[in-house]
C-alpha cells in the first residue's frame, strides 16, 4: 500500500522559525511515542489526531524553543575550542571544539557542525549549582552521565563436567556504573556528570624534550623578561633556600640548553650559555637571547600558548601541570595568577591532562593591588548532584527558574561538548508522525535533521512518532503500526534511510516509545498479521569460553564469527578469537545490555542467534 501522507498544509502546520539542517542519509529510523495520556477516542476520530499533532508542534516550538516540531544552554555558557573559550556569538561552524566520546569516556577534538541559537523570550529553565558546577539549561537538555544500574553479576565456568555456577560475587545482583544519556529534568542525585576526560587526540610522539617542557613551566610561572622583549633575554628567579627546586631548574636547563657558561669556559668551550647568579635573597638563572626567544615562542608574555599545550604528549602535560603547581607555589586553593589569560591557559592544560579544573576571581594577594585568578585543580573527573543533606557540605541545588535571554547549543558528531559557566567546566550534550487511521503526518520531512532522537542519533536516524502514550491509548493499534512501517518505507525510498529500526530509548535515558511499542520495535517492527519468523537454528554452546588473551582458536570460534558477521558486524571469519573479536563481543554485549566482559559464554553465544537484529 502506498503511504497515506497528510501534508503539513493539510494538518495546518505552523511554518518553521528558521532553516532546517539538511540530512543526506541516515542509518535508519527511531520510533517515538507522544508520552503522557492519549485519549483512546482518537481511534475513531481522525480530527482528534490532527489536533494532537498540532498541540505537539506547539509544545516543541513554544515550550522547547525549537524551530519546528522536533535542547539548550543560556548565553553565559561557553565552549572550549582550539582557539580558546568561545561564546555563542563568537562560535562558527567548522571551529574545532573539545567533545566527549561517551562510548569510550575519552575526549576528542571535532568540528562544530552547526550553531543553533534561539531568540530571547520567557522560558522555564533548570539551574544546577554546587561545588564545582554551574549550569542553566532547558529541561530537555541532554547530559552524558554515568548511572548506577543493578543487575546480575558475571557467571563463571567452574570446569569441565560442571554447570555454570556463581563464583564469589559472580551471579549475584550487583550495582555497576553504566554510561547513559539523560535530560536535565531526569537527572538523578547519584548520576556522575563528567567534568574531565583524558584526551584521545594527544600526540604520541613528543615534539619537545621533557627538559624543555619543564623549563617552559618554570618560565611562565617564575620567569621574567630582561631587557628588550625582541632580544629574548629571560631569567628564572628562586629563593636560595629552595634547594630542591634549584636542582630541578639546573637539570632542566642542562637538558634543554647544555651546561652553564662557567663550566663551558673551564672546559675551553665558548658561545652564549645560561648563567646562574646569586643576588641578595634571589638566585637568578639567566638565559641568552636565543634560548629566551624559544621560551617566549611557547609562552608569549608568559602565557602558555594553546598550540604549545596541544603539542604535548599525555606524560608531558602531566609534567607541565605538576611543575607549574610547584613553581607557582600553589596553595591549597590552587594556582593564583594576576593575568587571567595565563590562568585560563593553565586551566586548559589541566583539562587536557584529564583532570578537572575551575577558575574563579580572588582578592589581591600580597603587595599587589589587582585581583587575581585562581585555577583550582581537581583530581575528580565527575561531579555528583547530591543535595546538601547527603554530602555534609553546601551540596547541590537544582531548581526551576524563569529565564528571558537567548539559548543556544552547538552540534557536533559526538553530540557533546566541553562547556564552561561561572568558571566551572563539564561535558554536556546536545519527524514523521503515525496515527491509528494508517495516515502519516508530515513532520520535518525527508532530508531534514530531526530534533528529538537523542545525542548521537539525530544525524544518524530519522524520527517517526506513533500516536500512543503511557496512559489511555497505550497498546498501539494495527493502524499505528502499519503507518509507522509505511513511514519507514517512505523514508527509505525518499530520504535514503538505512535498515536500522530502533526505539527512542536505545542509547537515551527515556521510557519512549513505551513498553508495548518498544517490544514491537525489538521484534523488527513487522506489519500486523505477518507471521512470526521461525526461531533460528542455534548450534549448541561449545562448552568452553571464547576469550582473549590468549588467542582462542578453533571451529567454534569460526562459527561464532560467521554468525556475528551475518548479523552485520565487521569481523574477519578466521577462527582466531583475538582483540578484534573481543571488541565486537563487547559492543554486542552492550547492545544486549549484559555484562560486557568480552568473553563469549553461554548467554552471549545464545544471543548471537536469538537476539533481534536492528
Amino acid at each position: 500500500m502506498a503511504i497515506d501522507l497528510v501534508s503539513r498544509r493539510d494538518w495546518n502546520a505552523r511554518p518553521p522559525r528558521g532553516d532546517y539542517t539538511q540530512l543526506d542519509s541516515a542509518k535508519g529510523v527511531k520510533v517515538h511515542y507522544t508520552g503522557g495520556r492519549v485519549d483512546p477516542g482518537i481511534v475513531t476520530d481522525h480530527d482528534a489526531c490532527t489536533a494532537l499533532v498540532r498541540s505537539i508542534q506547539g509544545h516543541h516550538m513554544n515550550g522547547n524553543g525549537w524551530i519546528d516540531i522536533g535542547y539548550c544552554v543560556d548565553e553565559k555558557t561557553e565552549i572550549l575550542t582550539r582557539q580558546g573559550w568561545r561564546s555563542h556569538r563568537e562560535l562558527r561552524p567548522g571551529d574545532i571544539a573539545l567533545t566527549l566520546d561517551h562510548g569510550t569516556g575519552m575526549s576528542e577534538w571535532q568540528p562544530v557542525l552547526e550553531v543553533c541559537v534561539f531568540p530571547a523570550r520567557e522560558r522555564e529553565m533548570i539551574r544546577m549549582e554546587g561545588a564545582g558546577h554551574s549550569s542553566l539549561t532547558t529541561p530537555h537538555h541532554r547530559w552524558p552521565v554515568e548511572r548506577r544500574r543493578r543487575g546480575p553479576g558475571p557467571v563463571r565456568w567452574r570446569g569441565p563436567g560442571t554447570k555454570w555456577l556463581p563464583a564469589g560475587r559472580a551471579g549475584r545482583t550487583v550495582t555497576r556504573r553504566e554510561r547513559a544519556w539523560v535530560t536535565t529534568e531526569a537527572i538523578r542525585h547519584d548520576d556522575r556528570i563528567a567534568i574531565a576526560a583524558p584526551c584521545a587526540d594527544l600526540p604520541a610522539e613528543p615534539k619537545w624534550s621533557d627538559a624543555f617542557v619543564e623549563l617552559a613551566a618554570w618560565f611562565w610561572t617564575a620567569g621574567v623578561v630582561e631587557g628588550a622583549l625582541a632580544q629574548g633575554g629571560v631569567a628564572i628567579h628562586r629563593s636560595p633556600e629552595d634547594e630542591a627546586h634549584l636542582v630541578r631548574i639546573r637539570a632542566a636547563l642542562h637538558g634543554a640548553f647544555g651546561p652553564p657558561a662557567d663550566r663551558l669556559r673551564r672546559q675551553g668551550g665558548g658561545g652564549p650559555r645560561w648563567r646562574e647568579t646569586v643576588t641578595g635573597d634571589r638566585v637568578a638563572f639567566r638565559l641568552p637571547a636565543g634560548a629566551g626567544r624559544r621560551l617566549l615562542e611557547v609562552a608569549p608574555g608568559r602565557v602558555p600558548a594553546l598550540d604549545f599545550l596541544l603539542s604535548l604528549s599525555r606524560a608531558q602535560l602531566a609534567l607541565f601541570v605538576e611543575t607549574s603547581l610547584a613553581a607557582g607555589e600553589a596553595g591549597p586553593g590552587g594556582l593564583v595568577r594576576e593575568d587571567r589569560a595565563a590562568a585560563e591557559a593553565f586551566m586548559v592544560a589541566v583539562l587536557l591532562s584529564g583532570s578537572g579544573a575551575s577558575l574563579r576571581r580572588v582578592p589581591p594577594v600580597g603587595d599587589t593591588e589587582t585581583d587575581g585568578w585562581m585555577t583550582s585543580v581537581d583530581g575528580r573527573r565527575h561531579v555528583v548532584p547530591r543535595p546538601a543533606e547527603e554530602r555534609g557540605d553546601a551540596g547541590f541545588t537544582i531548581r526551576k527558574e524563569t529565564y528571558h535571554g537567548p539559548i543556544w547549543c552547538p552540534r557536533t558528531e559526538n553530540q557533546s561538548w566541553l562547556a564552561r559557566r561561572d568558571g566551572t567546566v563539564y561535558f554536556t550534550g546536545n519527524t514523521m508522525i503515525a496515527c491509528p487511521h494508517r495516515k502519516v503526518f508530515e513532520g520535518r520531512g525527508p532530508h531534514h535533521l530531526p530534533a528529538a532522537n537523542g545525542p548521537g542519533l539525530n544525524s544518524g536516524h530519522y524520527a517517526v512518532l506513533g500516536l500512543v502514550g503511557n496512559a489511555g491509548l497505550v497498546q498501539p493499534p494495527d493502524g499505528v503500526m502499519h503507518a509507522i512501517v509505511d513511514a519507514i518505507e517512505h523514508l527509505r525510498a525518499r530520504g535514503r534511510a538505512g535498515k536500522e529500526i530502533k526505539g527512542h530509548r536505545d542509547g537515551y535515558a527515556t521510557d519512549c516509545p513505551g513498553d508495548p511499542l518498544y517490544a514491537w520495535v525489538r521484534r523488527g517492527a513487522p506489519r500486523p498479521g505477518t507471521p512470526a519468523p521461525p526461531a533460528p537454528s542455534r548450534p549448541p554452546f561449545p562448552g568452553r569460553l571464547l576469550r582473549y588473551p590468549p588467542v582462542t582458536r578453533g571451529e567454534d570460534v569460526r562459527t561464532w564469527q560467521a554468525q556475528m558477521r551475518k548479523r552485520g558486524w565487521d569481523l574477519d571469519v578466521d577462527g582466531a578469537y583475538g582483540p578484534e573479536s573481543r571488541d565486537v563481543c563487547r559492543r554486542f554485549q552492550r547492545v544486549q545490555e549484559i555484562d560486557d566482559d568480552g568473553i563469549v559464554g553461554p548467554v552471549t553465544w545464545r544471543l548471537a542467534w536469538e537476539a533481534p537484529t536492528s
